[in-house]
């Protein structure tokens, strides 16, 4: 019996010093939020429209609101683009469900506009991860630039590719 107190006493000694070594660790760099930057990071500019792509998407007005809205993601820092995630999250959803221009109703198209809304979902995630780093944040803004600059791509060859059509049967009526 009393073999059995002396062991219950020294497991709950040392169950009560394991609990106070993890309340008096110092919190580590991984265990702080690091998302505070006043540095702005600037990111290349894509594909943008050719002439004749702007002329098919001038009444898109979800394309032509994304198209502003980003913009300022070639030049922003972590905490305004965290800031603005949900608006870009809110409007690239629009832009999915809102293809106007009956050319641009593929599948292509859809999987390009999937892939931003997916990259902008994952931004607006972030601002509510405490462990984010500032550089993982920097890092879907780039992937979200450039699911931008892959749709403004398969936008400018498939208004390429209707022009050449187009003069393809222009010279065999000629």
């Amino acid at each position: 019996m009393l073999k059995k107190i002396i062991l219950l006493s020294l497991f709950s000694i040392y169950l009560s010093s394991c609990s106070n070594k993890k309340q008096q660790e110092p919190e580590t760099q991984s265990q702080k939020i690091v998302k505070s930057d006043n540095k702005k990071s600037t990111n290349s500019i894509g594909e943008t429209l050719t002439p004749e792509a702007k002329k098919l998407v001038q009444d898109w007005n979800e394309y032509l609101t994304i198209d502003e809205i980003l913009n300022d993601f070639y030049s922003i820092t972590t905490d305004d683009a965290l800031l603005k995630a949900k608006s870009l999250s809110d409007r690239s959803q629009e832009l999915k469900d809102s293809i106007r221009i009956p050319a641009f109703d593929r599948p292509d198209i859809k999987i390009r506009l999937n892939v931003l809304y997916n990259h902008t979902l994952r931004l607006m995630d972030m601002e509510n991860i405490s462990s984010i780093e500032i550089q993982e944040v920097k890092t879907e803004i780039t992937n979200i630039l450039n699911a931008f600059s892959a749709i403004n791509s398969k936008i400018n060859n498939l208004t390429n590719q209707q022009y050449l059509e187009q003069q393809l049967l222009d010279f065999k009526n000629n």
